[in-house]
Protein backbone atom coordinates (compact mmCIF):
# COMPACT_ATOMS: atom_id res chain seq x y z
CA UNK A 1 0.00 0.00 0.00
CA UNK A 2 1.42 3.07 -0.55
CA UNK A 3 2.02 5.19 2.63
CA UNK A 4 3.35 8.32 2.01
CA UNK A 5 3.30 10.67 -1.27
CA UNK A 6 5.71 13.82 -1.89
CA UNK A 7 5.80 15.88 -5.33
CA UNK A 8 7.62 19.11 -5.49
CA UNK A 9 7.55 21.42 -8.64
CA UNK A 10 4.49 19.42 -10.00
CA UNK A 11 2.18 21.96 -11.67
CA UNK A 12 0.47 23.96 -8.95
CA UNK A 13 2.35 22.50 -6.10
CA UNK A 14 5.81 23.52 -4.94
CA UNK A 15 6.02 20.79 -2.39
CA UNK A 16 3.08 18.59 -1.80
CA UNK A 17 3.04 16.06 1.03
CA UNK A 18 0.21 13.46 1.04
CA UNK A 19 0.35 11.26 4.74
CA UNK A 20 -1.80 8.53 4.35
CA UNK A 21 -0.70 7.42 7.78
CA UNK A 22 -3.44 6.79 10.36
CA UNK A 23 -1.05 6.92 13.46
CA UNK A 24 -4.36 7.73 15.00
CA UNK A 25 -6.52 4.56 14.18
CA UNK A 26 -6.54 3.81 17.85
CA UNK A 27 -8.86 6.76 18.93
CA UNK A 28 -11.21 5.59 16.66
CA UNK A 29 -13.17 2.42 16.88
CA UNK A 30 -15.80 3.01 14.25
CA UNK A 31 -15.12 2.39 10.62
CA UNK A 32 -11.92 0.54 10.86
CA UNK A 33 -12.37 -1.45 7.35
CA UNK A 34 -11.25 2.04 6.15
CA UNK A 35 -8.00 1.81 7.15
CA UNK A 36 -5.14 -0.87 7.32
CA UNK A 37 -2.49 -1.90 9.50
CA UNK A 38 -2.15 1.67 10.20
CA UNK A 39 -2.86 3.27 6.78
CA UNK A 40 -5.95 4.78 5.13
CA UNK A 41 -7.08 2.53 2.54
CA UNK A 42 -10.37 4.78 1.67
CA UNK A 43 -9.52 8.41 1.10
CA UNK A 44 -11.93 11.62 0.61
CA UNK A 45 -9.97 14.75 -0.52
CA UNK A 46 -11.54 18.31 -0.28
CA UNK A 47 -10.58 21.87 -1.53
CA UNK A 48 -11.33 24.62 -3.15
CA UNK A 49 -11.38 25.01 -6.78
CA UNK A 50 -7.77 25.35 -7.74
CA UNK A 51 -6.59 23.86 -5.00
CA UNK A 52 -5.05 21.38 -6.71
CA UNK A 53 -7.77 18.10 -6.39
CA UNK A 54 -6.80 17.37 -10.41
CA UNK A 55 -3.33 17.51 -10.02
CA UNK A 56 -2.89 14.96 -6.94
CA UNK A 57 -4.56 13.07 -9.16
CA UNK A 58 -2.18 12.90 -12.16
CA UNK A 59 0.47 13.18 -9.75
CA UNK A 60 0.17 9.99 -7.76
CA UNK A 61 -0.75 8.15 -11.05
CA UNK A 62 2.89 10.05 -12.81
CA UNK A 63 4.58 6.99 -11.89
CA UNK A 64 2.54 4.65 -14.02
CA UNK A 65 3.66 6.04 -17.14
CA UNK A 66 7.15 5.43 -16.86
CA UNK A 67 7.40 1.86 -14.79
CA UNK A 68 4.12 0.46 -16.86
CA UNK A 69 3.52 -0.13 -20.19
CA UNK A 70 -0.48 0.55 -19.23
CA UNK A 71 -2.61 2.90 -20.97
CA UNK A 72 -1.26 6.70 -19.68
CA UNK A 73 -2.52 10.52 -19.72
CA UNK A 74 -3.20 12.67 -22.84
CA UNK A 75 -1.32 15.53 -22.80
CA UNK A 76 -4.16 18.04 -21.65
CA UNK A 77 -3.65 16.34 -18.16
CA UNK A 78 0.44 16.62 -18.70
CA UNK A 79 0.94 19.90 -20.00
CA UNK A 80 2.36 22.67 -17.80
CA UNK A 81 3.93 19.81 -15.91
CA UNK A 82 6.31 21.98 -14.04
CA UNK A 83 5.40 24.44 -11.53
CA UNK A 84 6.12 27.93 -13.12
CA UNK A 85 6.40 30.21 -10.30
CA UNK A 86 9.97 28.11 -9.42
CA UNK A 87 11.36 27.83 -12.23
CA UNK A 88 13.03 24.70 -11.31
CA UNK A 89 13.82 22.54 -14.33
CA UNK A 90 12.67 19.08 -12.41
CA UNK A 91 9.69 17.91 -10.88
CA UNK A 92 10.49 15.29 -7.73
CA UNK A 93 8.43 12.62 -6.81
CA UNK A 94 8.83 9.96 -3.57
CA UNK A 95 6.25 7.54 -2.49
CA UNK A 96 6.81 5.47 0.07
CA UNK A 97 5.11 2.27 0.00
CA UNK A 98 4.65 -0.67 2.77
CA UNK A 99 4.03 -4.09 1.22
CA UNK A 100 3.96 -7.27 3.79
CA UNK A 101 5.54 -4.60 6.57
CA UNK A 102 8.44 -3.60 4.64
CA UNK A 103 9.22 -0.06 3.44
CA UNK A 104 10.33 0.52 0.00
CA UNK A 105 10.69 3.99 -1.49
CA UNK A 106 10.73 5.01 -4.62
CA UNK A 107 11.76 8.16 -5.91
CA UNK A 108 12.59 10.47 -9.10
CA UNK A 109 13.19 13.19 -10.78
CA UNK A 110 11.48 14.51 -14.59
CA UNK A 111 11.80 17.12 -16.68
CA UNK A 112 8.72 16.42 -18.39
CA UNK A 113 6.01 12.92 -18.15
CA UNK A 114 8.35 11.35 -20.44
CA UNK A 115 11.83 12.47 -19.50
CA UNK A 116 13.43 10.74 -16.68
CA UNK A 117 16.46 12.82 -14.57
CA UNK A 118 17.37 10.08 -11.80
CA UNK A 119 15.45 7.37 -10.24
CA UNK A 120 16.32 5.91 -6.17
CA UNK A 121 14.66 2.94 -4.81
CA UNK A 122 15.54 1.93 -1.34
CA UNK A 123 14.12 -1.59 0.44
CA UNK A 124 14.50 -1.79 4.02
CA UNK A 125 16.42 1.20 4.43
CA UNK A 126 19.02 -0.01 2.45
CA UNK A 127 19.30 1.89 -0.72
CA UNK A 128 19.29 -0.95 -4.07
CA UNK A 129 19.32 1.25 -7.09
CA UNK A 130 20.55 5.23 -7.25
CA UNK A 131 20.86 5.95 -11.38
CA UNK A 132 21.09 9.25 -12.94
CA UNK A 133 20.74 9.31 -16.58
CA UNK A 134 22.69 12.63 -16.78
CA UNK A 135 25.48 12.11 -14.48
CA UNK A 136 27.75 8.59 -15.04
CA UNK A 137 29.49 8.65 -11.82
CA UNK A 138 25.85 7.95 -10.16
CA UNK A 139 25.25 4.64 -11.31
CA UNK A 140 24.67 2.98 -8.66
CA UNK A 141 22.54 -0.71 -8.89
CA UNK A 142 23.11 -3.52 -6.20
CA UNK A 143 24.37 -6.83 -7.37
CA UNK A 144 20.53 -8.09 -6.17
CA UNK A 145 18.78 -6.31 -8.65
CA UNK A 146 21.44 -5.60 -11.40
CA UNK A 147 22.03 -9.41 -11.67
CA UNK A 148 24.18 -9.93 -14.99
CA UNK A 149 22.56 -7.49 -16.98
CA UNK A 150 23.83 -4.80 -19.60
CA UNK A 151 22.37 -1.55 -17.45
CA UNK A 152 24.05 1.68 -19.48
CA UNK A 153 20.50 2.79 -20.57
CA UNK A 154 21.23 5.78 -23.62
CA UNK A 155 17.45 7.25 -23.06
CA UNK A 156 16.44 8.68 -20.07
CA UNK A 157 12.60 7.83 -21.49
CA UNK A 158 12.93 4.24 -20.22
CA UNK A 159 13.26 3.86 -17.13
CA UNK A 160 15.93 1.73 -15.38
CA UNK A 161 13.58 -0.42 -12.89
CA UNK A 162 11.44 -0.64 -15.60
CA UNK A 163 14.41 -2.36 -17.82
CA UNK A 164 15.20 -5.01 -14.84
CA UNK A 165 12.01 -5.83 -14.14
CA UNK A 166 11.21 -6.84 -17.93
CA UNK A 167 14.60 -8.69 -18.31
CA UNK A 168 14.79 -10.36 -15.28
CA UNK A 169 13.05 -13.73 -14.16
CA UNK A 170 10.80 -12.70 -11.24
CA UNK A 171 12.48 -15.59 -9.28
CA UNK A 172 15.91 -13.66 -9.13
CA UNK A 173 13.94 -10.56 -7.78
CA UNK A 174 14.06 -9.08 -4.61
CA UNK A 175 9.95 -9.66 -3.53
CA UNK A 176 9.19 -5.92 -2.06
CA UNK A 177 10.22 -4.61 -5.78
CA UNK A 178 8.18 -6.84 -6.93
CA UNK A 179 5.59 -6.11 -4.91
CA UNK A 180 6.03 -2.30 -5.48
CA UNK A 181 5.63 -2.92 -9.34
CA UNK A 182 3.07 -5.32 -9.54
CA UNK A 183 0.73 -2.55 -7.39
CA UNK A 184 2.32 -0.20 -10.26
CA UNK A 185 0.53 -2.16 -12.80
CA UNK A 186 -2.81 -2.15 -10.69
CA UNK A 187 -3.05 1.47 -10.11
CA UNK A 188 -5.94 3.00 -11.92
CA UNK A 189 -7.18 7.18 -12.25
CA UNK A 190 -10.66 8.03 -14.03
CA UNK A 191 -12.95 10.58 -14.12
CA UNK A 192 -16.25 11.05 -15.97
CA UNK A 193 -16.49 15.20 -16.81
CA UNK A 194 -18.27 16.75 -19.83
CA UNK A 195 -15.05 16.40 -21.32
CA UNK A 196 -15.65 12.72 -21.34
CA UNK A 197 -14.38 9.67 -19.56
CA UNK A 198 -10.32 9.39 -19.39
CA UNK A 199 -8.52 7.27 -17.90
CA UNK A 200 -4.69 6.09 -16.16
CA UNK A 201 -3.78 3.15 -15.82
CA UNK A 202 -4.49 -0.74 -15.54
CA UNK A 203 -5.36 -1.26 -18.76
CA UNK A 204 -4.65 -0.16 -22.34
CA UNK A 205 -6.54 0.85 -25.53
CA UNK A 206 -9.85 2.65 -26.10
CA UNK A 207 -12.67 0.88 -23.76
CA UNK A 208 -16.65 1.98 -24.28
CA UNK A 209 -18.89 1.61 -21.77
CA UNK A 210 -20.90 -0.91 -23.66
CA UNK A 211 -18.32 -2.96 -24.47
CA UNK A 212 -16.46 -3.32 -20.78
CA UNK A 213 -19.79 -4.16 -19.86
CA UNK A 214 -20.09 -6.73 -22.39
CA UNK A 215 -16.87 -8.58 -21.79
CA UNK A 216 -17.86 -8.50 -18.21
CA UNK A 217 -20.28 -10.71 -18.30
CA UNK A 218 -22.23 -9.17 -15.73
CA UNK A 219 -25.18 -7.66 -16.68
CA UNK A 220 -27.36 -8.69 -14.27
CA UNK A 221 -24.97 -7.56 -11.44
CA UNK A 222 -25.02 -4.37 -13.18
CA UNK A 223 -28.98 -4.15 -13.30
CA UNK A 224 -29.07 -4.98 -9.99
CA UNK A 225 -26.78 -2.09 -9.00
CA UNK A 226 -28.51 -0.05 -10.88
CA UNK A 227 -32.00 -0.77 -9.42
CA UNK A 228 -29.92 -0.45 -5.83
CA UNK A 229 -29.73 3.83 -6.89
CA UNK A 230 -33.36 3.44 -8.32
CA UNK A 231 -32.67 3.35 -11.46
CA UNK A 232 -34.81 0.43 -13.29
CA UNK A 233 -33.95 -1.21 -16.17
CA UNK A 234 -34.63 -4.12 -18.26
CA UNK A 235 -31.35 -4.58 -20.53
CA UNK A 236 -30.49 -6.50 -22.82
CA UNK A 237 -27.05 -7.22 -25.39
CA UNK A 238 -28.16 -7.58 -29.20
CA UNK A 239 -25.54 -8.45 -32.16
CA UNK A 240 -25.25 -5.51 -34.15
CA UNK A 241 -23.07 -6.47 -37.26
CA UNK A 242 -21.05 -8.85 -35.11
CA UNK A 243 -20.57 -5.73 -32.44
CA UNK A 244 -22.17 -5.46 -29.17
CA UNK A 245 -25.43 -3.09 -28.22
CA UNK A 246 -26.72 -2.52 -25.52
CA UNK A 247 -30.70 -2.19 -25.16
CA UNK A 248 -33.50 -0.67 -22.98
CA UNK A 249 -36.63 -2.36 -22.99
CA UNK A 250 -39.86 -0.95 -22.36
CA UNK A 251 -43.32 -2.06 -22.21
CA UNK A 252 -42.68 -5.69 -21.93
CA UNK A 253 -39.98 -5.73 -24.92
CA UNK A 254 -42.44 -3.76 -27.44
CA UNK A 255 -40.41 -0.74 -27.52
CA UNK A 256 -36.29 -0.74 -27.16
CA UNK A 257 -33.74 2.33 -27.27
CA UNK A 258 -30.19 2.12 -27.36
CA UNK A 259 -29.26 2.73 -23.38
CA UNK A 260 -26.22 4.96 -24.36
CA UNK A 261 -28.60 7.15 -25.85
CA UNK A 262 -30.95 7.24 -23.09
CA UNK A 263 -29.12 7.19 -20.02
CA UNK A 264 -28.31 10.40 -18.41
CA UNK A 265 -25.09 11.62 -17.44
CA UNK A 266 -25.51 10.74 -13.88
CA UNK A 267 -26.31 7.15 -15.24
CA UNK A 268 -23.19 7.11 -17.42
CA UNK A 269 -20.63 7.99 -14.39
CA UNK A 270 -22.34 4.96 -12.45
CA UNK A 271 -22.05 2.46 -15.47
CA UNK A 272 -18.42 3.97 -15.88
CA UNK A 273 -17.52 3.24 -11.97
CA UNK A 274 -19.63 -0.31 -12.52
CA UNK A 275 -17.15 -1.44 -15.17
CA UNK A 276 -14.04 -0.39 -13.80
CA UNK A 277 -14.25 -2.30 -10.48
CA UNK A 278 -16.26 -5.25 -12.36
CA UNK A 279 -13.26 -5.01 -14.66
CA UNK A 280 -10.29 -4.77 -11.83
CA UNK A 281 -11.50 -6.94 -9.16
CA UNK A 282 -8.75 -8.46 -9.71
CA UNK A 283 -6.25 -6.47 -10.94
CA UNK A 284 -6.93 -3.17 -8.82
CA UNK A 285 -4.65 -2.13 -6.34
CA UNK A 286 -4.81 1.52 -5.82
CA UNK A 287 -7.76 3.84 -7.63
CA UNK A 288 -7.59 7.71 -7.79
CA UNK A 289 -11.34 8.95 -8.81
CA UNK A 290 -11.40 12.45 -9.88
CA UNK A 291 -14.84 14.60 -8.81
CA UNK A 292 -15.91 11.05 -8.54
CA UNK A 293 -19.83 12.27 -7.78
CA UNK A 294 -19.30 14.98 -9.76
CA UNK A 295 -22.88 13.54 -11.53
CA UNK A 296 -24.29 11.94 -8.63
CA UNK A 297 -27.23 12.60 -6.54
CA UNK A 298 -26.04 13.05 -2.54
CA UNK A 299 -27.67 9.96 -1.86
CA UNK A 300 -26.38 7.95 -5.07
CA UNK A 301 -22.81 9.39 -3.55
CA UNK A 302 -23.13 7.85 -0.34
CA UNK A 303 -24.26 4.64 -1.95
CA UNK A 304 -20.91 4.51 -3.53
CA UNK A 305 -18.91 5.42 -1.00
CA UNK A 306 -20.43 2.92 0.75
CA UNK A 307 -20.14 -0.04 -1.40
CA UNK A 308 -15.89 0.98 -1.78
CA UNK A 309 -16.09 0.61 2.09
CA UNK A 310 -17.64 -2.42 2.26
CA UNK A 311 -17.42 -4.88 -0.96
CA UNK A 312 -13.73 -3.54 -1.49
CA UNK A 313 -11.89 -3.25 1.67
CA UNK A 314 -8.12 -4.48 0.37
CA UNK A 315 -8.48 -1.93 -2.30
CA UNK A 316 -6.75 1.33 -1.37
CA UNK A 317 -8.69 4.25 -2.91
CA UNK A 318 -8.82 8.13 -2.82
CA UNK A 319 -11.60 10.25 -4.05
CA UNK A 320 -11.83 13.78 -4.87
CA UNK A 321 -15.18 15.38 -3.88
CA UNK A 322 -16.89 19.37 -2.89
CA UNK A 323 -20.43 17.03 -1.37
CA UNK A 324 -20.00 17.82 2.01
CA UNK A 325 -22.85 15.60 2.68
CA UNK A 326 -20.17 12.91 2.80
CA UNK A 327 -18.15 14.36 5.60
CA UNK A 328 -20.16 12.20 8.52
CA UNK A 329 -18.58 9.93 10.48
CA UNK A 330 -21.03 6.73 9.43
CA UNK A 331 -18.93 6.79 5.57
CA UNK A 332 -15.57 8.51 7.42
CA UNK A 333 -13.43 8.96 9.74
CA UNK A 334 -11.30 12.65 10.84
CA UNK A 335 -8.46 11.33 9.73
CA UNK A 336 -9.10 9.67 6.61
CA UNK A 337 -10.70 12.79 5.25
CA UNK A 338 -8.27 15.55 3.50
CA UNK A 339 -8.61 19.34 2.87
CA UNK A 340 -5.87 19.74 -0.04
CA UNK A 341 -4.52 23.31 -0.71
CA UNK A 342 -1.84 24.00 -3.05
CA UNK A 343 0.85 23.58 -0.36
CA UNK A 344 -0.45 20.94 2.08
CA UNK A 345 -2.70 17.70 2.51
CA UNK A 346 -4.02 18.16 5.71
CA UNK A 347 -6.67 15.51 7.53
CA UNK A 348 -9.01 16.33 9.36
CA UNK A 349 -7.98 15.34 12.65
CA UNK A 350 -4.73 17.26 11.95
CA UNK A 351 -6.62 20.44 11.24
CA UNK A 352 -8.06 21.52 14.30
CA UNK A 353 -6.53 21.21 18.23
CA UNK A 354 -10.04 19.80 19.33
CA UNK A 355 -10.71 16.01 19.73
CA UNK A 356 -12.74 14.95 17.20
CA UNK A 357 -15.44 12.13 18.36
CA UNK A 358 -18.08 10.07 16.32
CA UNK A 359 -20.61 12.29 17.55
CA UNK A 360 -19.20 14.91 15.91
CA UNK A 361 -20.65 16.70 12.92
CA UNK A 362 -17.82 16.73 10.74
CA UNK A 363 -19.52 18.75 7.57
CA UNK A 364 -21.15 21.42 10.06
CA UNK A 365 -17.32 22.08 11.50
CA UNK A 366 -16.19 21.83 8.17
CA UNK A 367 -18.52 24.63 6.66
CA UNK A 368 -18.26 26.89 9.88
CA UNK A 369 -14.69 26.93 9.28
CA UNK A 370 -13.55 24.94 12.50
CA UNK A 371 -10.45 23.36 10.54
CA UNK A 372 -7.36 24.81 9.29
CA UNK A 373 -5.23 24.57 6.60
Amino acid sequence: MLKRFIVKNYKCFRDLEFDLTAEAAKDYSFNQNIVKDGIVVKALVYGKNGSGKSSLGTALLDIVTHLTDKHCFSPRHTSNYLNLNTGDKKAIFRYEFVFDGVEVIYEYAKTSVDNLVWERLTIDSHEVLDYSFTDARRRHISPELAGKLNMPLPDNRLSILKYIYRNTPTTALPRPFLKMMRFCEGMLWFRSLSDGNSYCGLTNGNLSLVNMLHASGELKEFQDFLAKNELEYDLHFEDIGGEPELWAYFDKGQRKARFIDIASAGTKALMLFFNWMTFGKKKLSFMFIDEFDAYYHYEVAASILTRLNEQHKGLQAVLTTHNTYLMQNKLTRPDCCYILTNEKATSLKNATKRELREAHNLENLYTNGAFET
